[in-house]
């Protein structure tokens, strides 16, 4: 079972997306606001996680967006990356972060 999710999204230095779910009560906090969000979007966003692989590997464009997913599940940490590569599913992600502020 998932305990948390935490999701950074950089463009170079620039924070883009900083987001921190609490799995069990339903609660985003994403860019210093608070969210609470539905069955239905953890389990969007676990099905969307769960394809990525857990490195895609670095570009040397300095200003590369870049992408870290950790998830904790009862003390296990697994980690996602990638600058400048990404997984195919990249931007259905950052739509379904980006949906959370129409909630």
């Amino acid at each position: 079972m998932i305990d948390t999710i935490e999701i950074n999204i950089n463009n170079g230095i620039l924070p883009q997306v900083s987001a921190f779910i609490v799995y069990k009560d339903k609660i985003c906090y994403m860019n210093d606001r608070k969210y609470f969000v539905d069955d239905l979007f953890l389990k969007q966003l676990k099905d969307i996680i769960y394809t990525f692989k857990h490195e895609y590997g670095i570009s040397q464009q300095i200003d590369a967006e870049e992408f870290t997913i950790k998830v904790y599940s009862q003390g296990v940490q697994d980690v996602y990356h990638g600058k400048g590569k990404f997984p195919i599913n990249y931007m259905e992600l950052k739509k379904l972060l980006g949906d959370i502020n129409g909630r």
